[in-house]
């Protein structure tokens, strides 16, 4: 669990970013929990203060019950437990060769080698990008170079995986295996964490959501409760998905996904 008591940031003084923001991560029946907003309304500035990277400026961030410890290894023991993908992936790609760099951070917890190996290949082949293992990274497209990122916070095993836009940059090809990874790791039991302002994206993969305001949370709640109110995506320069807007504009069903309405669509 991880839990925001309002919480607060702001880079100068007297523009605050985040909003006495008060919520509870990873209750019942939330694996894959989104936060929407446009861009500049704080949704990456919010990852950084849950990975430690930035710390309140009023308020606290429990996990598992205990307030983040800011030591040095408090948080080296924090981002064990929560792991970040950056938007841009050469943010946190720093070796050469992809194997050596997801082997990075295992090196610095001075893992035995034969672990290390293991845990790499392991996480390699779960990702598809085990071909890659010796490939230069300068050479890997937008989507390889996201799923080698992934890959050097899953050799962590970390218990929670933000995702901070993961579509962004990716071609149509990119944007499907990206979706396909998600549900990879949702069925072996990972929690994520998305920021996007990808309606149909996070339409799709979240089953809760947080909408951000000027750094408030305006809204809460399933897809079908967030994405149906049209007026208040609106508000916060959003739209909503185009399934919904079948559903609402058409009187159709509401499909959880375009492969659902296409296969119904097929059998008929």
């Amino acid at each position: 669990m991880i839990e925001l008591q309002h919480v607060s940031f702001q880079y100068d003084q007297g523009r605050p970013i985040l909003n006495d923001l008060s919520v509870q991560f990873g209750q019942v029946n939330q694996q894959v929990i989104g936060i929407l907003g446009p861009n500049g309304v704080g949704k990456s500035t919010l990852f950084l203060n849950l990975v430690g990277e930035l710390k309140p400026t009023s308020g606290q961030i429990l996990v598992d019950g205990q307030p983040i410890d800011y030591s040095k290894k408090g948080l080296r023991q924090l981002r064990r437990k929560i792991g970040i993908v950056f938007q841009d992936s050469d943010q946190q790609l720093f070796y050469s060769i992809v194997k050596e760099d997801v082997a990075f951070a295992l090196h610095n917890l001075k893992l035995p080698q034969p672990e290390i190996d293991q845990r790499v290949e392991r996480v390699l082949r779960e990702l598809d990008i085990w071909d890659l293992r010796d490939r230069p990274i300068q050479y890997l497209s937008g989507g390889q170079k996201k799923r080698v990122a992934i890959a050097g916070i899953l050799v962590l095993q970390s218990e929670w995986l933000l995702l901070d836009e993961p579509t962004a940059g990716l071609d149509p090809d990119g944007r499907r295996r990206m979706k396909e990874l998600i549900k990879q790791l949702v069925q072996r039991g990972q929690k994520i964490l998305l920021s996007s302002h990808d309606m149909d994206f996070m339409y799709e993969m979240c089953d809760y959501l947080y909408l951000l305001k000027q750094g408030y949370v305006v809204s809460e709640g399933t897809k079908q409760q967030v994405f149906g109110n049209e007026q208040q995506l609106l508000d916060c320069r959003l739209e909503q998905p185009w399934l919904v807007k079948l559903h609402q504009q058409l009187g159709i069903p509401l499909y959880p996904s375009a492969q659902a309405l296409f296969e119904k669509q097929a059998r008929e």
